[in-house]
């Protein structure tokens, strides 16, 4: 009996080695943060001397500012117009990895994968060169079919385009790999007999593949979205949320408010609202799509 409770006790002993580190860093860079926050969100605190409670006054104050709502929904269209390409560039780049006329396979996967392992600075002064107005590689391409070089940085739509595709540019290695392991889980037998069928192969895409990927569909649409609603290092590293605010987004908002504004109190109160759309789309999310279940 003893020697098994000194068992027992000694997997309990390893079992919180294992995790007591990630619990740290769990606590101190999220939960305290996080409590943290909510009680800023409930003071005037400047971020020096001044914290005084005042209540709902912070909440009340970003849901009758139309600058808010502007930036929400401009940080909303962003992802929505993004989420197609999130989810379809990664899988097609898998399928096209995971094919056996496909050469050199493993260096097409890396030459995917390695954006992933850019710093946003790295990114964003490659997305610059490539679209530079002077000495950029696009318009120079483009002047060799003779179009004029396009003024990327000064115009707003321009200026959007460039960053979903630094954006997808970026992350679609990392989707690539997830998609990848889903379909190496799939069985080749479903192929033959698709095969045997007559089924193309582009009825097999479509009527194997992307049905038995919705589980890792919904993971990437998941991720995406949450990626998405809070771009920030790869927007200030290629436009700085310019021309104007049209690639001025929520968390870019936010950080102007508490580190430009010193209203730390109302950026709290903010990052909190935020938190909750997040969680609401995420739960719509999950309900339309089932968590999805094939």
């Amino acid at each position: 009996m003893t020697k098994t409770k000194n068992t027992a006790l000694k997997h309990t002993g390893a079992f919180w080695m294992f995790v007591l580190p990630s619990l740290l860093l769990f606590t101190f860079f999220f939960m305290i943060p996080l409590f943290l926050s909510i009680w800023f969100s409930f003071t005037n605190y400047d971020g020096w001397k001044t914290m005084d409670f005042v209540g709902l006054k912070n909440y009340i104050t970003a849901l009758t500012n139309a600058d808010f709502y502007k930036t929400l929904g401009r940080t909303l269209l962003y992802t929505i117009c993004n989420l197609p390409f999130k989810v379809a560039i990664p899988l097609l780049l898998a399928t096209l990895v995971t094919s056996k006329s496909l050469k050199c396979t493993t260096l097409v996967r890396t030459l995917v994968y390695i954006p992933v392992l850019f710093s946003a600075l790295v990114a964003g002064i490659t997305i610059n060169w490539m679209f530079g107005q002077e000495y950029g590689l696009i318009n120079f391409l483009l002047q060799g079919i003779g179009i004029q070089p396009l003024q990327w940085s000064l115009n707003p739509t321009l200026a959007t385009i460039v960053i979903s595709v630094a954006s997808n540019w970026v992350s679609a290695g990392y989707y690539m790999l997830m998609y990848i392991g889903g379909i190496k889980n799939i069985s080749p037998d479903l192929y033959e007999a698709a095969s045997v069928d007559g089924a193309s192969k582009v009825q097999a895409f479509f009527g194997i593949t992307v049905p038995l990927l919705m589980p890792t569909t919904f993971i990437v649409l998941l991720l995406t979205t949450v990626s998405s609603l809070k771009e920030y290092a790869l927007v200030q590293g290629i436009s700085l949320g310019g021309p104007g605010t049209s690639t001025t987004y929520i968390v870019q908002y936010i950080y102007d408010q508490g580190f430009n504004q010193y209203k730390y109190g109302y950026a709290s109160a903010l990052g909190i609202l935020v938190s909750l759309v997040f969680i609401i789309i995420a739960v719509v999310q999950f309900k339309a799509t089932k968590g999805g279940e094939i």
